[in-house]
């Protein structure tokens, strides 16, 4: 393995962890704040710390973009998704939330065909149908689910990050990963700004570090992230991305003494393994292209 292949699984897994870490502080802060709220206090604290870090390490080229409105189609997604991410994590089981979360590659496989334009055939969309069987697995579908939406919330949240993973593979061949990454996080300050600041909980004392966390983990990982795609491409870094389930469990037994059921680890084995296939499919057509 070499050494810059070894640095990127590394930043990979420290984005991974990030994330995971986000998703726990926001779980702790819906004790008193809504996703919206967190989406404004996330954006802020970590607009401080990724503005310094661009202009001291990019130039201010990085700023500049002449794809506003891709940028903002992008942004108002995301930011949707990452509230649906905070809402389904206040409602579910760390480990749940997170398997729920691994359906967003099977949307994008899905919907490529038809936004994309992408070629799919039919070891594709049997890989799609059996990542969506592990997901009914985890999710557990009932008539319940309508009067307590957990897991529909989760999958919507995966939808848009698989809409926002589509819009990236076009806007990344125009504009630098920082360059997206910050205006999709002061899209979602400007958003969320006004309902939270009318309409906001008051801050306190004793959830002001999970607020704060949540910002801080949220730049650690985005520059992880943006560092990793440097040393290696995205296809080879992707199967570490499961790694989030792992942290999850982890952190869910730490903190709620939460551990995840038979069908959702039988169910996240499906989906991986759903997603490992079609990301090593799409690798050997882009090899062979």
């Amino acid at each position: 393995m070499s050494e810059s292949l070894l640095r990127g699984i590394s930043l990979t897994l420290l984005a991974t962890l990030g994330i995971v870490l986000m998703n726990t502080c926001a779980k702790m802060s819906s004790l008193s704040y809504g996703p919206v709220e967190m989406v404004f206090y996330r954006g802020l604290v970590a607009l401080l710390i990724l503005v310094p870090y661009m202009m001291i390490n990019r130039p201010a080229a990085v700023f500049k973009t002449r794809r506003i409105k891709a940028h903002l189609y992008r942004a108002l997604i995301g930011n949707l998704g990452v509230g649906l991410v905070f809402w389904a994590y206040s409602l579910l089981p760390m480990a749940d939330a997170t398997a729920l979360l691994f359906a967003s590659p099977l949307f994008v496989a899905a919907l490529s065909p038809m936004v994309l334009k992408e070629r799919a055939d039919r070891l594709r969309w049997a890989a799609v149908l059996f990542g969506f069987v592990g997901i009914v697995l985890i999710a557990k579908p009932s008539v319940e689910m309508f009067t307590n939406p957990a897991s529909l919330i989760a999958l919507a949240a995966a939808l848009c990050v698989g809409l926002v993973d589509m819009a990236l593979r076009n806007l990344g061949r125009t504009d630098e990963p920082l360059t997206t990454v910050f205006y999709f996080i002061l899209t979602g300050v400007i958003v969320s700004a006004p309902y939270t600041l009318l309409f906001g909980s008051p801050l306190q004392g004793d959830l002001l570090p999970w607020l704060i966390g949540i910002g801080i983990f949220t730049a650690l990982q985005q520059v992880a992230k943006t560092a990793a795609y440097q040393h290696a491409e995205a296809s080879l870094l992707a199967p570490f991305g499961y790694s989030a389930i792992v942290w999850a469990t982890i952190l869910g037994w730490i903190f709620w003494k939460e551990l995840p059921t038979f069908s959702v680890v039988i169910g996240s084995a499906v989906v991986i393994v759903s997603n490992l296939f079609i990301g090593l499919r799409e690798r050997r057509a882009q090899l062979s292209a």
